[in-house]
């Protein structure tokens, strides 16, 4: 039977899938970056856990950073294509106003956004309790989610107005594009079985301009994967038969626009030849069962699925993990314990298995936990703390509202 999220408590069980994930037909930058970063991160988040719900991977854990990243995006969507529909060459143009008034104004419209992205934790068993907190912090935070959607819509300028003759191809149609703006645009070259989504593409006679809006701070690879649209353009002949070069491309950050170098045909003959071997190499390394893992500081401390990777828990890589951390007092932490015996109503007397022999310790928590002595615990996101028996230190562990207590199989 498949667990609702009415149904779940914590703890799960940290069971790994039973079967490993295939290759993706079409490779994105993003699924890229993910399989070189960790391919056993990849696979643990790709895999289906029937047991555990019906949605796509493993259930993921919420992030209020992403989601405000998600709802701004949202916003631009829906307000581009809205100005873009009613002939708004920017968000300047008098009929913008009447946009905005038909769409309730602007702040209705990040409340909507708000809704959406939330509404979707109610079917994630593992988010689904904290969707309440979320939408609450999201809202309180719609003025800066308002301003950072004026100040990115107000660089844009919509100068490719749409052909009132031709229409736009629906979202499940491809075809050659007319002159016009596009937005959440997919692009996909089968034979390099590759594809992107281009947050935005202005197409006119003479120029073909990419935009892609960026809530987080500048990174290279922004630019390199600006640079995969514009060879995914070029390279789709469905889209643009008439293989036409994007000549501008544009990173649209909260704090201004970056221009990036648009490929020239020869650029584009490497870039093909780059992403066919890195696509390779990619496949071929999720083919192993287990897919290899790839442990460091930066890549785990932020893995929605290490609960689940055997290696990340093994005691020396847990030293080394601590070792690469500049910071060494820090208050949240994992931790495979066992536990011992109940010490209190809402505590329990564990021990913490290290690299050297297991620590004695204490793990607390604000609500019920149904665990039993004699299991073994991951626990995620803990605060740590120590406190004084009269003989020494002991170290506690507390659970918090963004912590995660998983039962190992045996």
């Amino acid at each position: 039977m498949v667990n609702t999220p009415t149904q779940h408590s914590m703890p799960w069980t940290a069971t790994p899938p039973t079967s490993w994930p295939d290759a993706p037909t079409y490779l994105t930058f993003s699924t890229l970056k993910e399989i070189e970063a960790c391919p056993r991160r990849w696979a643990l988040s790709t895999a289906s856990y029937p047991s555990l719900w019906d949605g796509r991977g493993y259930p993921s854990k919420a992030n209020i950073k992403a989601m405000a990243g998600t709802v701004v995006h949202t916003v631009l969507e829906t307000l581009t294509k809205e100005l873009v529909d009613a002939g708004c060459e920017s968000v300047c143009d008098p009929s913008a106003i009447t946009v905005l008034q038909r769409l309730e104004g602007l702040s209705r419209v990040i409340e909507k956004a708000i809704d959406q992205v939330c509404s979707h934790l109610a079917a994630n068993p593992r988010a689904f309790r904290l969707s309440d907190y979320f939408t609450r912090s999201l809202k309180s935070q719609i003025p800066e989610l308002r301003s950072s959607v004026q100040t990115m819509l107000a660089k844009r300028t919509l100068f490719a107005k749409p052909n009132s003759s031709s229409t736009m191809p629906l979202r499940h149609e491809r075809g050659p594009l007319s002159h016009g703006v596009y937005c959440e645009l997919e692009l996909r070259v089968p034979h390099l079985q590759w594809k992107g989504r281009a947050d935005l593409l202005s197409l006119t006679p003479d120029t073909c301009e990419i935009t892609d809006f960026k809530t987080g701070a500048p990174s290279e690879d922004h630019a390199f994967q600006l640079r995969i649209y514009a060879v995914l353009w070029y390279l789709d002949k469905t889209l643009n038969p008439t293989s036409s070069l994007a000549t501008q491309l544009a990173l649209a950050y909260v704090q201004g626009d970056t221009m990036v170098q648009a490929p020239t045909k020869e650029d584009i003959a490497q870039f093909e030849d780059e992403l066919t071997a890195r696509g390779a190499t990619a496949r071929k390394i999720i083919t192993e069962h287990p897919p290899e893992a790839k442990p460091s500081a930066e890549q785990c401390r932020f893995c929605g699925v290490r609960h689940l990777c055997d290696v990340y828990w093994q005691p020396d890589i847990q030293q080394q993990l601590a070792n690469e951390h500049d910071d060494h007092s820090k208050t949240f932490v994992d931790a495979e314990v066992s536990v011992t015996k109940q010490h209190g109503p809402k505590s329990w007397d564990i021990s913490i298995v290290s690299d050297t022999d297991e620590v004695q310790g204490l793990l607390r928590t604000a609500g019920d936990l149904d665990v039993q002595p004699g299991q073994r615990l991951r626990v995620l996101d803990a605060a740590l703390s120590k406190y004084d028996t009269g003989t020494n230190s002991v170290i506690c562990l507390t659970i918090g509202t963004f912590s995660e207590i998983y039962i190992v199989s045996p």
